[in-house]
């Protein structure tokens, strides 16, 4: 079983623009992702959620999020389609923005996906 204490060995991580911080969750297993997620600092991403997905589900806090492209919002989706079954991840606090391309995409639908308000 997970606990929020398997965060702990995640350390918080900035790109050297300052564009994309990642911070572990304190209250639950996952990530807080703030700033702008894009092809520039989606690579800061990608092994921080690749550590996430090996400890079944998780969260992603996007609340901070100012910006997130397509690729950004597919590696988040490529994460959750990729974990085993009864696993998830939890978007948390996700923009109207965020929640219309999901739709648009029809990632929304994505299993292994869950989207949480606010």
């Amino acid at each position: 079983m997970t606990t929020p204490d398997a965060t702990r060995d995640l350390t918080p991580c900035t790109n050297t623009e300052q564009l994309l911080r990642i911070t572990p969750l304190v209250e639950l297993v996952g990530l807080r992702i703030e700033g702008e997620l894009d092809y520039v600092t989606l690579p800061v991403l990608l092994p921080a959620l690749a550590a996430m997905s090996g400890r079944g589900s998780f969260s992603i806090d996007v609340s901070g999020l100012v910006f997130c492209d397509v690729g950004g919002l597919r590696a988040l989706v490529t994460a959750a389609a990729g974990l085993r079954p009864g696993h998830a991840l939890t978007m948390r606090s996700p923009s109207p923005q965020v929640r219309r391309l999901l739709k648009l995409t029809g990632w929304h639908k994505v299993a292994g996906l869950r989207l949480q308000a606010p």
